[in-house]
C-alpha cells in the first residue's frame, strides 16, 4: 500500500503566490499511476472519500468552535460528492472549499476566516507524482492557537487522504 510521505513544494506549484505571506507549509507526495489524469479528479480521489471517523471527526469539531465564530461543516456538508466532470471556475465551491486556482497541473482551493486563511494545492508533475501541499496564513494570537492545535491531526489526515487515494488506485 503506498504511504504519503513528507517532500518539498515542488518549485512549479504556485501556492507560495496564493497568500500574502506563510506561517504553514506541508507537502506530502505519492506516486501516480495515473500521470494524464486531469487535477479536478484528483482532487476529488483525496478529497471526496473522507473515512468514517474523519467525518465524524470534522463534525465534532465544527460543533466545539462554532461558539467561537469559526464556520463548521455537518454530515450533509461531508456527504455532498465532488462533480470531477465539471468544468469549475475560479470562485465556484469545489468540495467545501472555495477554487482559487485551476491550471493544467495544479488545483489550489481553500478559504479565508477571521483567524486564518488557507489553502490546499494538489499538483500533478513529470515524475510522475502527486503532492498535495497545505499554506497557512494566521490573522491573529486565536489563529496562531487554532493553528498549533490542529497540526497534529492535519499532517496525519492529509498524508492519509492522499495515501488512501493511492493505495485505492484512484490516482
Amino acid at each position: 500500500m503506498p504511504n504519503a510521505t513528507p517532500c518539498q513544494l515542488p518549485p512549479g506549484s504556485r501556492l507560495r503566490d496564493s497568500l500574502p505571506r506563510i506561517d504553514y507549509l506541508d507537502s506530502f507526495e505519492v506516486p501516480s499511476r495515473t500521470p494524464e489524469q486531469d487535477v479536478v479528479p484528483i482532487y476529488a480521489a483525496v478529497f471526496g472519500h473522507l473515512p468514517k471517523l474523519f467525518k465524524q471527526l470534522l463534525v465534532l469539531r465544527s460543533h466545539l468552535v462554532k461558539p467561537l465564530g469559526i464556520a463548521g461543516v455537518s454530515y450533509a456538508d461531508l456527504a455532498q460528492p465532488i462533480d470531477s466532470g465539471r468544468n469549475y471556475v475560479v470562485g465556484d465551491k469545489i468540495g467545501r472549499w472555495t477554487l482559487f486556482a485551476k491550471h493544467q497541473d495544479e488545483l489550489i482551493a481553500g478559504a479565508n476566516d477571521r483567524h486564518l486563511d488557507f489553502r490546499v494545492s494538489v499538483f500533478r508533475d513529470a515524475r510522475p507524482r502527486i503532492v498535495l501541499s497545505t499554506v497557512v496564513m494566521t490573522h491573529n494570537t486565536f489563529g496562531r492557537a487554532y493553528l498549533a492545535t490542529i497540526l497534529p491531526f492535519h499532517r496525519f489526515g492529509v498524508a492519509k487522504l492522499l495515501g488512501d487515494a493511492s493505495a485505492a488506485g484512484r490516482i
